[in-house]
């Protein structure tokens, strides 16, 4: 009873009703033969199935998680620098600790992982620009000054100030990298996100030892796979982040960035 109940709550949620209005419109076009609206009526009604009630996102992101398994941190070889790029946190005037953890939080605790295990000498963070009210905010900046203020990181912070992207990131990092004669870089991100990330920095010439996380796809997680759930919002947002990289991977070799 209390599945099915949470079951029926779930279906009130926008997804759920979604899907639920669209195959009731679906099914009424099939009775009374509106073959021509029974098209668009069933192309939505298929594409939420599949981004949302399906397990199409979960093996998606798997696809692009897969390539990169989880790394024993403490093998890892030392590296002159710790490289983290943004968005897990963003500044935040409305928390009291003054820093937003969103999603990819999983990157900066991974690297004051590695910095604690003594994996570089200098911790750099990267990020994009973070809108706040009035002020425009570097979530960098506020990184740093949140790992300096609570004392979290081992090794002295960098802030790569306001990135409008990962080229841009990976552009930093190689100047650095040139006038401060590094020669490897521990590189943190999403595992998700690392084929793109590391091809850019590659490109930039940064030569880069992959330190994945934030693993997001059931299957990677050790979850079961549902083959039908209830559409929901998680599933959608999978499926958002996977469209995310896969056209962001062609828009990086579009422009000769990979």
């Amino acid at each position: 009873m209390t599945s099915f109940l949470k079951s029926l709550i779930d279906f009130l949620e926008p997804p759920g009703l979604i899907w639920l209005v669209l195959t009731v419109k679906f099914a009424l076009h099939v009775r009374r033969r509106r073959w021509r609206a029974l098209w668009f009526t069933g192309a939505a009604w298929l594409l939420l199935t599949l981004t949302a009630a399906l397990p199409v996102p979960h093996l998606l992101l798997a696809s692009l998680e897969d390539d990169w398994p989880p790394v024993e941190v403490a093998s890892l070889p030392a590296c002159d620098v710790i490289v983290v790029l943004g968005g897990g946190v963003e500044p935040s005037r409305l928390e009291p600790a003054g820093l937003h953890f969103k999603g990819g939080s999983d990157r900066l605790f991974t690297a004051v992982k590695l910095a604690q295990l003594g994996k570089g000498r200098l911790l750099v963070v990267g990020g994009g620009a973070v809108e706040s009210g009035r002020l425009n905010e570097s979530e960098a900046d506020g990184a740093k000054a949140w790992l300096e203020a609570w004392q979290l990181s081992a090794v002295p912070v960098q802030s790569l100030g306001k990135c409008s992207d990962t080229h841009d990131e990976a552009v930093k990092v190689a100047a650095l990298a040139k006038k401060n004669d590094w020669k490897k870089v521990a590189l943190v991100t999403s595992a998700f996100h690392m084929t793109r990330t590391k091809a850019v920095f590659e490109k930039a010439g940064v030569c880069v030892v992959p330190v994945p996380c934030n693993y997001l796809s059931a299957s990677i997680r050790g979850h079961r796979l549902k083959w039908f759930d209830v559409p929901n919002a998680t599933n959608l947002i999978n499926f958002e982040i996977w469209m995310h990289e896969a056209v962001g991977l062609l828009v990086y070799r579009l422009r000769g960035w990979i």
